[in-house]
């Protein structure tokens, strides 16, 4: 039995925008929504490109799986291994996942050759969000605040975390889920493509089952309603494409203020393999990338000829550069001056501005034991620091994960206060989950170890342990997601868990 996809997708401008800047792509095995940001900043083309990469890998994907394995093998330096019958080799559940990092990654690269091409694109980004498709689980991939769901036996879960603001409030406690939707800075996200070196997507393994359904979809409908409300009409039972029009309803109802994507599919058992198709933004920009530009040269100006003057002052000053004795005009010693005091200006000047410039920065970076904001750059010069000490956070970095511990001490730079505020409550956060998980281990090492011959099986009411329904569905739950690290962009070598304590 092999599962398939069946699936719909939508994407519109909404009620407000003036233009579409989400994209999709869907096949017989990807499931993609992506959500462009920047406004002027061609936040369309962004999405755009990354939805064009996500096609290119998809286009050959099991070539790009192979030679990903065949790489990690030959890492490894070992031999292929055998799985045993009915079984995938766990290798290839992260050489599928080497491949979605490399992908996220060649469009990241795009994003930054695009704006070398036109600053004016400068601030452009994307989220990327969705599914693929290997055997009988889904890859997960997930940067930014679009969203996915896995809809089981009627109830809806969601599957990826938002890598937004607001999210990290409410993981904290400090806000709800419906005070999240109202909160002045919720579209303030973490973590996109945006052509920075520091973009950290979410990739993990997800197992379905036939009669699951999926839901993929940009805050332009998860970003207005709860999940609770989302849950009312996805976990409905309805036919898709009326579960669309619902939705969209929904989202329309809510005041419908941003483009509104989705891919609605639904797992089956050796069904009829859907179409390819491309949605929104990705459907009508044109890639910069497939058009030929010519580069035109004007001639150069032929030099204007000098006046007799010039040509005689000038002669003169060379004749008097070699001569053992003479005197040197007045114009003569004045342009020797400006010679040498209009560039030593000029370099006291630029240096200051860019003193100047440098204490407009911002960074994070390690105060002894603590985790610190600065302003200025990490760097010194003469002798002298070019960063001022702002505030000492309570995070301490050897509580950090070890990757996020050696960010810390290379310093993280950040655009502005806001940005700085998040990525130290991010920091926090990690440091708090590596606390816990180093006092669960020390609490599970010190615990006596049960004895299973001990252990009571369950039974039945007449005292006979309760047999085991093979058909019985397993039970949903999110912890289904597990997270993997993700590696360096263009890495495709084994994806370690750089989150791991």
């Amino acid at each position: 039995m092999a599962l398939t996809l069946s699936y719909d997708a939508h994407s519109e401008i909404g009620l407000v925008r003036s233009n579409n800047q989400d994209s999709a792509y869907t096949s017989p095995r990807m499931l993609m929504v992506a959500d462009g940001m920047g406004g002027a900043a061609a936040g369309d083309l962004a999405s755009a490109v990354a939805t064009w990469e996500l096609r290119r890998t998809d286009e050959n994907l099991d070539d790009r799986i192979a030679a990903a394995r065949a790489e990690r093998l030959a890492a490894e330096d070992a031999p292929a291994p055998v799985p045993a019958a009915g079984e995938d080799d766990p290798g290839d559940l992260v050489d599928v996942l080497t491949v979605m990092a490399g992908t996220l990654a060649r469009a990241n690269e795009r994003l930054v050759e695009l704006v070398e091409d036109d600053p004016e694109l400068s601030g452009m980004g994307t989220t990327v969000c969705g599914f693929v498709l290997d055997n009988d689980r889904l890859a997960v991939v997930n940067i930014g605040d679009s969203r996915a769901y896995l809809v089981r036996d009627g109830e809806l879960h969601r599957v990826t975390r938002d890598h937004s603001w607001v999210q990290t409030l409410v993981d904290d406690g400090r806000l709800t889920e419906e005070q999240a939707l109202e909160h002045p800075h919720r579209s303030l996200v973490l973590r996109v493509l945006n052509g920075s070196t520091q973009y950290e997507p979410d990739l993990g393994w997800l197992d379905i089952v036939p009669g699951d359904r999926l839901l993929v979809c940009s805050d332009g409908l998860c970003g207005l309603m709860t999940d609770a409300e989302i849950a009312a009409v996805a976990a409905a039972g309805l036919p898709r494409q009326e579960t669309i029009d619902r939705l969209v309803d929904l989202a329309h109802a809510a005041g419908g203020h941003d483009n509104i994507t989705m891919v609605l599919a639904d797992v089956e058992a050796d069904g009829a393999p859907g179409e390819v198709a491309v949605l929104g933004a990705a459907a009508s920009v044109t890639d910069p990338g497939r058009i030929e530009h010519t580069a035109s040269f004007a001639p150069l100006e032929t030099e204007a000829p000098m006046d007799e003057l010039e040509a005689s002052e000038r002669a003169i000053t060379e004749e008097e550069r070699y001569a053992l004795t003479g005197r040197r005009k007045a114009s003569t010693w004045a342009k020797i001056a400006l010679s040498v005091v209009l560039p030593l200006a000029l370099l006291c000047g630029g240096a200051f501005g860019w003193y100047q410039y440098t204490q407009t920065r911002l960074f994070i970076g390690p105060a002894d034991a603590n985790v610190a904001l600065y302003r200025g750059i990490p760097d010194r010069v003469l002798g002298q620091d070019l960063s001022t000490l702002l505030e000492t956070d309570t995070t301490q970095i050897a509580d950090l994960p070890p990757y996020y511990a050696e960010k810390v001490r290379a310093s993280i730079p950040v655009n502005d206060m806001a940005a700085a505020r998040s990525t130290l409550i991010e920091l926090r956060d990690k440091a708090n989950q590596c606390i816990a998980q180093r006092k669960a281990r020390a609490e599970a090492s010190a615990a006596p170890t049960p004895d299973p011959s001990t252990t009571p099986a369950p039974a039945t009411p007449g005292g006979t342990p309760a047999p085991v329904d093979p058909s019985a569905s397993p039970a949903p739950s999110v912890s289904a997601f597990t997270p993997v690290g993700t590696p360096s962009p263009g890495l495709t070598t084994p994806v370690t868990a750089p989150e791991e304590c």
